[in-house]
This record gives C-alpha cells, structure tokens and sequence, in this order.
C-alpha cells in the first residue's frame, strides 16, 4: 500500500528541558511512544513519532550561565546527549525538534498573530507568584494553600515541586484562559477519553471546575525566547512556545507545509508525565480552541518511577542525594538494551506510579527472557537444525487447521493482543505473547520432541511438534517486535524468514499456518544468557 493510502497516526513524547541530561524518567517516556509507533508501524499505519528538546525559558538560561556557556551553546551541547541515547535504546522517532529552530520561530510568531486576531489576547501586568525550575505561575490562593499544608514560615514554596517561588512583577500578555472553562469541561464531557488513564480525567475536571485564571504567556525581564513580533519588548513564555511544538513537526504556520498539516494533524496521542497534564489538557486544547485548530485526540498521562528500597520494601523517590538514582546505563549494562526495554515496557503499569529495583529487572530478564523466550527459541531451533538437516521442517499438507494445543491459543491472538497494544497496556499486550510462549515450553515436555525422534515411524508426529513449535516462535517474534526489535529481527533471521521482520500487516503475519518450511535455520548464541544474582 502507498504511503498516502495509509492511515495516519502521529504520536508524541513532550520535548524535554536541556537543563539537565536525558534520565530515566525521560527514556521511559519516549520508549512508551517508540513501542506504540513500531506496532502502528507493523498495523499498517503512515507513523509521525515525534520527540524533540525545550530549549527557551529561564531555566535553561540559569543552566547555561551556571556552566559558562551562552544559552544556544548549552542548548547545542546538550542534544547530542538526546540524540545518543535514543539511538542506543533502539528509538525510531521520524523526527527530532528543537524550539530554537527557525519553523519553531515561524510557528510561534505566526501563534501571536492568530491569537491576536482571535481576541484571547490581552496586555497587562503580572504581579505574582514564579516557579523557576516548574516554569509554571501560581495564584496566592495556591501558594497559601500549599504554604498551609507545608507549615512554612517566612517562604512560599511551589505547590508542585516545594521549591522557593519567585515573586515576579512585569508587563506582560495575557491569554484569556478564563473563557474556556466551559468549553474545556464540554470537551471532557463529549470525550472521556481525552485524558488517558481515565482516573487522570478526574483530576484535570476538578482543576478546571476550580476556575481557570488567565495566564501571563510573555515576559519582559529576560531575551531567551522567541519575541512577540508586534512588541519585541515581550519574549513568549516558554509554554505557551513549547506546546506548539507538536503542530509546528506537521507544518503549523508553514504554507509549503500545508497538505502535510492537514493529513498530520490533530494527533492521535500526547504521551506525557502526570506532573504536565494541567499544560496538555487545560492550556494547549484551550490555545487551540482560541485559534480554531483540531485538538488532539488522547492526552496520555505516565506515572512517576521510583526506586523499591531492598530493605524497607518501601517505593522512594529517585534521588542522587538518597544514592538510590538509576541512570540508564546502569540498566543497559545490567539488561542490555532490548532487556531493559522489555522490564520498562512490559512490568511497569504505564498509568500509575511504579517501583522498580535491580532485583525485580533481574527476576523478570530472568523468569520471561531467560527461561522462557530465549529457552524456547534455542531448543526449538537446536531441534529443528538436529532433526532435520539444519532446515525448517516443510510443513505437511492440511496441518494449519488441524487442531494443535498451541494452534488454539493463537487463534485469534493478533485481535487479543491489539486490545491492550491500542490501549497502550502493554503489561497486557506481553501477557497475551508469554501466553503461547509458556504453552509452547510446555509443549515440548509434553510431546518429548527428543524420544519421538528415536522412532522412525513417528517422523510426521516430530515433522508436526517442530513445526508447531516454530510456527509458535514466528507469531511470537512478530508480536514482541515493539518491544524488543533487534532481538525479534535476529529469531526471524534464524527462521530464515528476514523479509518478514518489517512487515505492515500484522494481522496476516500472526496467521496461523504461515511458515515457511525448507529453509536454512541457524542456531546461533544464546539470545538471553541467565543472569546470575548481583552481590
């Protein structure tokens, strides 16, 4: 099919502050976006997979003087720092932006003059509270309700992160957010699932039915930003820029880009933390209400990571101070990349906030890769290459519909496991696949594949286990792809089956009955090597 016939999706990580290097929270995040953009990918979908870094506000222009650099030479150093890790963590993002370049700047001064003419836009003066490192204002009723519930004295911390705020007094432009609170709550009403897992939804109705004040989306005691092109005084606050990001990949603002923002736009998903979901699910669909754009379609909301302490069993926050933070590498050297992308992709409730630990990475590498995926590969096609001359056994005639204990459970199991993966429930989505990989362990201490072969008058009975088994193995491997892609391209591979690794028809590549018999089959080192217990 044409790239223009197919449906598109387009999906979206937040673009990341350049305050500090990538972490684990952050490639999280953007792996839950690369395994749905390889599964849309492998449905037949035409896939934008967009990821990008903030690179304006004041925070980034503190973590720029603070290491000696202007605020682009900061920004520039530390993208690589992106670009790096997403390669290594297999990341298949189609695009990478950066609000500092030159269709961001288009974008957001063509956002001022829209805005402008809608008349949500007004001139005023900002006396209030600031929150440097959450770039978020905040009303006295919040700072003394948070000042309340902290006991403080003398300082007024942010509600969000319980660092000291800043009193900010300055000219500014105002967006009347005010207006929408209506709006907002009829779009949540008409799309429940407009926030993802539905339990956010609640929260973002009940900041909204508290009442929406306007918000001051410019600021004049600081230059790193995109000017507002009628008062070059002013210079956009960095949200009111930063959301824009996701219309800007698809054309926003740009005329020669206009059949792609028309085909690209509005997004299907917003993957974000649940600490932004009040910029994602107030203020963005309100600014685009304002200029009479699409909204997106989902905001999906994650959870937080936090670390299990192995002594208390209680779930901490990750922090350097604690000596408990996680960098990637340290998982990728415990894992390697394909591990860690199954233990994050397939353990973690992706809604909920969820307690991980080197313990816990090692059971499951172990209990599901180890053991079960890798152990099942390994003897089937050590079988396959001993039984049958190092080829794939040729199928006999009629044997995808006769009834097979494995073939049962993989009936159906492209429309099961498209259930959960549509959902972004990927701890589903892997229960469905371990479901035939365990049936297919079990199946070969049921059928003794080993003392069949001792008797030539059983060849068709072995001919049928291993071609069962490999069967089980192909539907497998296509249906793990999203999650570990490497590993999955190298099982196909030694199936002989290569071309099959990039297919765009999921559905028909889970039928069962498609092997392809007769080819060579390699077997190859173990694909998960059991990892022995950290001391």
């Amino acid at each position: 099919m044409a790239q223009s016939e197919k449906q598109p999706f387009f999906i979206t990580t937040p673009i990341y502050y350049v305050n500090a290097a990538p972490h684990l929270g952050t490639a999280y995040c953007t792996m839950l976006c690369d395994v749905q953009a390889r599964y849309r990918r492998s449905r037949g979908y035409d896939v934008k997979f967009l990821t990008g870094m903030d690179e304006h506000g004041e925070k980034v222009a503190e973590a720029a003087a603070d290491h000696g650099m202007t605020p682009q030479e900061w920004c520039d150093s530390q993208a690589p720092l992106f670009k790096d890790l997403w390669q290594e963590l297999e990341i298949s993002n189609d695009d990478f932006i950066r609000t500092t370049e030159p269709r961001q700047y288009r974008a957001v001064q063509y956002l001022w003059n829209r805005m402008k003419d809608s008349g949500y836009l007004y001139k005023g003066s900002y006396d209030g509270w600031y929150c440097v490192p959450e770039e978020t204002y905040f009303t006295e009723n919040q700072v003394r309700k948070s000042d309340e519930e902290n006991h403080t004295a003398g300082k007024h911390l942010c509600p969000d992160c319980g660092r000291p705020l800043e009193r900010v007094q300055e000219e500014s432009y105002f967006f009347k957010l005010s207006a929408f609170q209506d709006r907002l709550l009829k779009l949540y009403d008409e799309h429940p699932d407009f926030v993802q897992p539905d339990f956010r939804m609640n929260e973002v109705r009940s900041f909204v039915e508290g009442g929406l004040q306007d918000l001051s989306v410019s600021r004049t005691s600081f230059d790193w930003g995109i000017p507002v092109p009628f008062d070059e005084r002013h210079v956009t606050y960095v949200w009111f820029d930063a959301l824009l990001n996701y219309a800007t990949a698809v054309g926003f603002g740009n005329p020669d880009m206009a059949k792609e923002y028309a085909r690209r736009w509005p997004a299907q998903y917003h993957v974000v933390g649940k600490d932004i979901i009040r910029f994602h699910c107030v203020i963005w669909p309100a600014m685009l209400m304002a200029i009479g754009e699409a909204l997106p379609e989902h905001v999906f909301a994650h959870g937080f990571l936090t670390v299990r302490n192995s002594e208390t069993g209680r779930a901490e926050k990750m922090s350097k101070s604690r000596g408990n933070a996680i960098a990637p590498q340290d998982v990728v050297d415990l894992l390697g990349v394909e591990g860690y992308r199954y233990y994050f992709m397939t353990d973690v409730v992706h809604g909920e906030d969820s307690a991980i630990s080197f313990e816990r990475m090692e059971q499951v590498y172990n209990a599901d890769l180890a053991n079960s995926w890798g152990n099942l590969v390994s003897r089937t096609l050590n079988m396959s290459a001993k039984y049958f001359d190092d080829r794939t056994p040729v199928p006999a005639e009629g044997w995808a519909t006769k009834e097979n204990a494995l073939r049962d459970i993989a009936l159906g199991i492209e429309e099961r496991y498209a259930e959960h993966m549509d959902e972004l429930d990927y701890v589903g989505g892997k229960d469905v696949v371990m479901e035939l990989v365990h049936a297919a362990n079990h199946y070969i201490e049921d059928t003794a594949p080993w003392a069949v072969a001792k008797d030539e008058a059983r060849a068709d009975e072995l001919r049928e286990i291993i071609v069962s088994l490999l069967e089980s193995i192909r539907i497998s491997a296509h249906l793990l792809m999203p999650f570990m892609p490497e590993t999955s391209t190298e099982v196909l591979r030694r199936l002989g089956l290569e071309t099959e690794a990039s297919t765009d028809d999921l559905a028909a590549a889970c039928t069962w009955g498609g092997l392809v018999g007769g080819v060579p089959v390699t077997k190859g080192e173990a694909l998960f090597p059991r990892l022995q217990p950290r001391k």
